[in-house]
């Protein structure tokens, strides 16, 4: 099987009229609930795992079911319709089911990422009983070796491959992700056979965001691919996924400067033209796992402090401070922009600033547009 591309990226018009109108008046239309940053993998790449002792040490209090609820409820008077629940592992959170269930009543569109080690036959039929829109759960690798280089967890792919074929038996929606870094590299053709096979729409990423949240002396780095590198993986797996035809009219969608974003969610892309709609700060927000509200779960700044006061002032708070970001003018200029799709959060990543310029995706754009020129030679177009 052949996924489309449209398959990938795809959002019903009328979630886009939605988003739309909710960027316009401000509406906080979309949010993400980071429950806790504990994890049972320790991934190498991760921007923000912490152990069980880093968060009973941490200066802030982690949030209690009890705060999240609320929020939930402020969250959806104010607009929220579409909610994620993510970590760290959501499912190793004390309080996960009592909080999904609670939603689930509350009308939300809701979805959970997960690395879905967790996710037994118990969970299944938790889960059948209020079946979330989606789970969306990150792929590895195609084997416990790889599992093992990459996320330093043993025997978990084994569960990984249970706990999808579960939830497809038990009707539930399930997409994969791939974060895909030098461990892993080599696992790609055999991850989208896995996907294939089993009819998974898969999302493959190599751009991995420095890990700032974790370690702000990371700036600009990580375990990940050098940018030449991520370049040729982010256009094989065009070959891989789609076919010939499709990768050679890819080809030279790159060379006429027209490709899709090198690093960002399908969240952050407009479906019908491949242009970046960032709705962070806008539209969509990202709690923390200690009580921060942030335009995303990518960036250190802007945030609000929760505690103490009404979602509906944070959320005002944080679209004035997000209305105030701006790119560096050389990245507004770029000819190259609609190849790169830089954005804030890149930016910040890459730099410290979301004003700077991100040189690695810089060179990742130029190693595309050479790969493309070379590949396409090769093809005699």
């Amino acid at each position: 099987m052949r996924l489309d591309l449209k398959e990938v990226r795809y959002e019903a018009p009328l979630t886009q009229y939605l988003f739309t109108k909710a960027s316009r008046g401000k509406i906080p239309l979309s949010g993400t609930f980071e429950l806790s940053p504990v994890c049972n993998f320790s991934c190498r790449m991760c921007y923000v795992r912490m152990t069980p002792a880093q968060v009973a040490a941490h200066s802030r209090p982690a949030m209690t079911l009890e705060r999240w609820l609320s929020l939930a409820e402020q969250a959806r008077a104010a607009g929220m319709l579409y909610l994620l629940l993510t970590g760290g592992e959501p499912f190793l959170w004390p309080d996960f089911w009592p909080l999904y269930e609670r939603l689930t009543e509350m009308g939300f569109i809701l979805s959970i990422n997960t690395n879905g080690s967790l996710i037994d036959e118990a969970a299944v039929a938790r889960l059948r009983a209020r079946p979330p829109t989606r789970l969306n759960i990150t792929l590895y690798g195609a084997g416990d070796d790889t599992y093992r280089a990459l996320c330093r967890a043993d025997g978990v792919f084994t569960r990984v491959d249970r706990a999808i074929t579960r939830l497809r038996e038990a009707g539930l929606q399930v997409k994969l992700n791939c974060s895909l870094t030098p461990h892993n590299a080599a696992d790609l053709a055999a991850m989208v056979r896995y996907a294939q096979q089993r009819d998974l729409i898969l999302e493959v990423n190599t751009y991995m965001f420095p890990p700032m949240r974790r370690d702000p002396d990371q700036v600009g780095q990580n375990e990940r691919f050098t940018p030449e590198e991520a370049a040729r993986y982010h256009m094989e797996r065009y070959r891989l996924m789609y076919g010939e035809e499709t990768y050679v009219n890819y080809l030279e969608s790159v060379l006429r400067g027209i490709a899709d974003p090198l690093g960002l969610d399908e969240s952050c892309v407009d479906p019908m033209d491949g242009h970046v709609r960032c709705r962070a700060g806008k539209a969509a927000f990202w709690v923390t796992w200690d009580g921060w509200l942030t335009p995303c779960g990518m960036m250190t700044e802007p945030r609000v402090d929760l505690a103490g006061q009404s979602f509906d002032r944070a959320w005002q708070t944080l679209t004035e401070k997000s209305a105030q970001l701006r790119l560096s003018g050389v990245c507004g200029q770029c000819p190259d922009r609609d190849l790169c799709h830089s954005c804030a959060a890149m930016a910040q990543a890459e730099t410290g600033s979301p004003g700077g310029i991100p040189l690695y995706l810089c060179r990742m754009v130029e190693a595309m547009k050479t790969l493309a020129r070379q590949e396409l030679d090769r093809r005699g177009r």
